[in-house]
């Protein structure tokens, strides 16, 4: 099975993060998985990385946050100056389905939302929609 290289999960709830993380870690289909609290610590890191050469596949970032929501993180994001930024696919993670939330993305670059919680059948079927990785049912 082919496997991402990394992930970076952004979301103010350490309990959502840590099964996340165990999820995608017994799916076995990232190599590894990073964690940010909250936009600001998520730029940081971004910025960090840079010039380590890390290779991100996919961020998974939540829209209520303290600090830097997702829509100041997508603005913040938008303005890195990352090589890479353009094949990163942005995934919102959200309990919203107010449209109000949803249309706040409309004018910036994500590739699509997904429902909290993540589940085995909506991680399959972002992978298969958006990185053509075929995926095991553990």
């Amino acid at each position: 099975m082919k496997r991402l290289a990394n992930i970076l999960l952004i979301d103010d709830d350490p309990v959502a993060n840590f099964v996340n993380k165990k999820l995608m870690e017994k799916m076995a289909v990232v190599d590894k998985v990073l964690m940010a609290n909250n936009g600001k610590v998520a730029i940081q890191l971004l910025e960090e990385q840079s010039d380590t050469g890390l290779r991100l596949d996919f961020i998974l970032l939540d829209i209520n946050m303290p600090v830097m929501n997702g829509i100041e993180f997508m603005k913040a994001y938008h303005e890195l100056e990352l090589k890479q930024k353009d094949s990163i696919t942005v995934i919102i993670l959200t309990t919203s389905n107010h449209p109000r939330d949803l249309e706040s993305f409309a004018q910036l670059p994500v590739a699509g939302f997904l429902n909290k919680p993540l589940t085995i059948p909506n991680i399959t079927a972002l992978l298969e929609e958006h990185f053509t990785v075929p995926c095991a049912v553990p």
